[in-house]
């Protein structure tokens, strides 16, 4: 009897080893991302009227409030090569029929540039195709949210949020979404 256990102990001992050595450990010894270092400036120059401050004073509310009301011309200008390709691709995906593999590569794009609102409205044209209606509204919204004074992109965002409403059925949210499409 005492022969079986040491020969179970034994054999799971050699089955942990043996499983151990398998394992894949690389993850523990990747280095962290960098995240920037003390001291720095910005690679890009800050927008005219942009006001900096010393370590030891705060802005105040009110010019907190004035930098959130002026847009980011610095992100409109410049877009990321990846993205650029990655939107080629997702529509060419689209028009050939393949709206899971268009979904996947806007969905990259959005983890290479979560400030984009085309992305978010091209993601939620796709996810309409796709006949994922609230997912496409909640999309919209968040493409409007980030679109800052393109009148025609958060135009074409109400549009499609009215379409959604029609499909669901929301006759009262349809109209609203038109006519918050028309004021713009």
């Amino acid at each position: 009897m005492a022969e079986i256990k040491i020969i179970k102990l034994i054999t799971f001992v050699v089955t942990l080893f043996t499983l151990t050595a398998c394992a894949d450990l690389s993850m523990y010894n990747q280095v962290p991302a960098p995240i920037g270092r003390t001291g720095e400036y910005p690679s890009q120059p800050l927008p005219e009227g942009a006001k900096t401050y010393p370590i030891d004073e705060q802005p105040t509310q009110d010019d907190v409030r004035q930098a959130y009301q002026q847009p980011s011309e610095i992100a409109s200008q410049t877009q990321n090569p990846a993205v650029v390709a990655l939107l080629d691709s997702a529509y060419q995906q689209s028009e050939s029929g393949q709206l899971d593999i268009a979904a996947s590569k806007l969905e990259r794009a959005v983890r290479i540039a979560p400030r984009d609102p085309q992305i978010w409205h091209a993601l939620a044209k796709i996810r309409f195709q796709q006949n994922k209606l609230a997912l496409a509204i909640s999309l919209a919204e968040k493409s409007n949210l980030l679109s800052n004074d393109n009148k025609k992109l958060q135009r074409d965002n109400w549009l499609l949020m009215a379409t959604c409403y029609d499909h669901l059925g929301r006759a009262d949210a349809a109209r609203q979404a038109r006519h918050t499409a028309g004021r713009l």
